[in-house]
């Protein structure tokens, strides 16, 4: 009798433990909130306007970002020269000045990657699996500013991990990294 008592108490306080372990885990929505509050403290840390329609000029002041409807955020920095990607045709390759995490939380460590140790990247544009390939920096987000802009283009983005890449976003491993990219310049249409 005294065995089982043990067993019984021992398991009751195992069972107690792992679930409260299992309550400070966060919910795929609660971090996916945090990162909407990063950004939003990114933004509002930086002095950036948003803008609800694309300029009609096609022309950015100095720290306005255009928001797509994915929570994209784009600032086209020069418009390129005219001439635009056609889907399923053209190969685009992607080069930036660097890129970095925005901290979700004040404990998240930010990293900065420079684009001097990174070769550019390539992806067929309109081809949704040329730019989700496991474990790159090629994701869905550099794809939309092209709807705007032409070959040798230049943009700065912020985004979030739903559009990001899968280095960037994989929330099996609890993983949802928003990134600001500078100076993504798009060449190479052909």
């Amino acid at each position: 009798m005294k065995k089982f008592l043990i067993f019984v108490l021992t398991s009751i306080v195992l069972l107690s433990c792992s679930l409260s372990s299992c309550d400070k885990q966060k919910s795929l929505q609660e971090r996916l909130q945090e990162e909407k509050r990063a950004i939003d403290r990114y933004i509002k840390r930086n002095g950036l306007k948003i803008l609800n329609d694309y300029p009609q000029n096609g022309k950015f002041g100095e720290k306005e970002y255009f928001r797509t409807s994915d929570g994209l955020y784009i600032h086209v920095v020069d418009s390129g020269n005219g001439q635009r990607a056609t889907p399923l045709v053209d190969e685009v390759t992607v080069r930036f000045e660097y890129r970095h995490e925005i901290a979700v939380s004040d404990t998240s460590i930010t990293y900065w990657t420079e684009s001097a140790l990174i070769q550019p990247f390539s992806f067929q544009y309109g081809l949704e699996q040329s730019y989700t390939v496991s474990g790159s920096l090629v994701c869905k987000g550099w794809v939309y500013p092209l709807s705007y802009v032409g070959e040798h283009a230049v943009v700065d983005l912020i985004i979030p991990s739903a559009v990001g890449s899968a280095v960037d976003n994989n929330v099996n491993y609890g993983i949802i990294n928003p990134i600001f990219y500078k100076g993504v310049t798009y060449t190479n249409f052909y």
